[in-house]
Order: C-alpha cells, then sequence, then structure tokens
C-alpha cells in the first residue's frame, strides 16, 4: 500500500490482483464446502489435478470412433471379446462394441464409472448395469480396452477417459434384438456432457462379428 499525493492511502495495482485472487479461493472453498466436500458438478477434477470444466460446464461430450460392432447372442469365451449369456440365440444380436473418445480438443474428462447405459428398441428399454469384469455377464457393459492416440503414450488405468484417450466399451443387453429391429445403445455421462446414442437396424442376416456402421 502506498500513499497518494493527498496523503492518503491507496492501493497498488499488485495488490488489488492479490486482493481478488484470495477472494476467489475463498469463493471457491466455500463453494466446496456448501458441496459436502465433494463440490459441485462443474468443479470435478481429474487425475492431474486439471478441473474438467469443458464437461460440466460446456456440455462436451463424447464420440464413436470408427464402426459398432455387432454380436448375435451367443456365449464367446475362447474368441474375443468375452461374453456369457445365460441363453443363446443365434437369431438374435444382444451385445455391441464401440470406441468411443472425446471429441477433439476438448480439455475436460469424463468419468466412466458414473455414465449410465441404457439399451431400447421395439418398445422397451433396458438399463444394463456396470461390470468390471470379463468375461462380461450380460446384461452388463464393461471398459473393455483403453488406449491412447499419442505414439509413445498409454491410457492411464484409471476410469477417467482424458483428452487423446479412447475407451472400448462394450454393452450386451438380457433382451436382445431381432433381424430389422431398430435398437438404441445410449451412454449419458454424469453432469452436463450429452448422452452418446447409437442408433442402428439389426441385419437380417446374423453373422458372428458384424460391422454395424
Amino acid at each position: 500500500m502506498i500513499r497518494n499525493q493527498n496523503g492518503d492511502n491507496a492501493f497498488t495495482g499488485l495488490e488489488v490482483v492479490i486482493l481478488i485472487f484470495v477472494l476467489l479461493v475463498a469463493a471457491v472453498v466455500l463453494l466446496l464446502f456448501l458441496g459436502g466436500g465433494h463440490g459441485p458438478a462443474w468443479a470435478r477434477t481429474f487425475p492431474g489435478g486439471m478441473v474438467a470444466d469443458s464437461v460440466y460446464v460446456s456440455g462436451d461430450h463424447m464420440q464413436p470412433v470408427g464402426s459398432v460392432v455387432g454380436f448375435p447372442v451367443i456365449s464367446r469365451i475362447n474368441n474375443k471379446p468375452l461374453i456369457v449369456f445365460s441363453r443363446s440365440d443365434a437369431r438374435k444380436l444382444g451385445a455391441v462394441q464401440v470406441m468411443v473418445s472425446l471429441f477433439i480438443g476438448h480439455t475436460g474428462a469424463i468419468d466412466m464409472d458414473r455414465v449410465s447405459v441404457t439399451w431400447s428398441g421395439n418398445g422397451y428399454a433396458e438399463e444394463i448395469p456396470e461390470s468390471g469384469v470379463l468375461p462380461l455377464v450380460c446384461p452388463n457393459w464393461t471398459i473393455a480396452g483403453k488406449y491412447n492416440l499419442l505414439p509413445g503414450h498409454v491410457a492411464d488405468a484409471d476410469n477417467w477417459m482424458e483428452p487423446d484417450e479412447e475407451f472400448e466399451i462394450l454393452v450386451c443387453s438380457s433382451h436382445g434384438s431381432r433381424p430389422g429391429e431398430i435398437f438404441t445403445v445410449t451412454l449419458s455421462p454424469e453432469g452436463t456432457a450429452m448422452p452418446l446414442s447409437l442408433t442402428r437396424t439389426v441385419p437380417d442376416r446374423l453373422d458372428p462379428v458384424m460391422r454395424l456402421g
């Protein structure tokens, strides 16, 4: 603090900046306290300490990478992916696999453990629970693989999907969908991020592995 020409005390520019910073820190601490120690959704952080602002504030969302792959209601133990159905039915499509990532340029992250997944079609809707193990016993969904787009890098062991990471999602239903039916698999992240809906038509002919586009 310095004195002006009239002899009164006056704040320097640096002191003003410091005061504003202190007030901002106090406001953040107050919001975290009011949020029960976890803070509001927009203040969530992901590994590395960065705030997942682009997800929880601007509503960034995930995108599919490549084609959705479908599988009939037949258990696959010896071949990938590892799926177990309680009852086989080669006339139905019962599982899909898709690679997902954040939109290019987004700096947030999505906690995949807080994503809700549904399988709907032909007048029914089924909420699919998450499983953290393989083989995948249906109905369930899991993260079947994690990859990093940057050469020489590997994806983190955690289940936060961050920039430059791709997650392989495997989903299987207890109901399944018949040839010609339209079905939708929806991945809904927590917060303001937009749901990712994958709507496809079951092919007339069911093969062991089907690229659904």
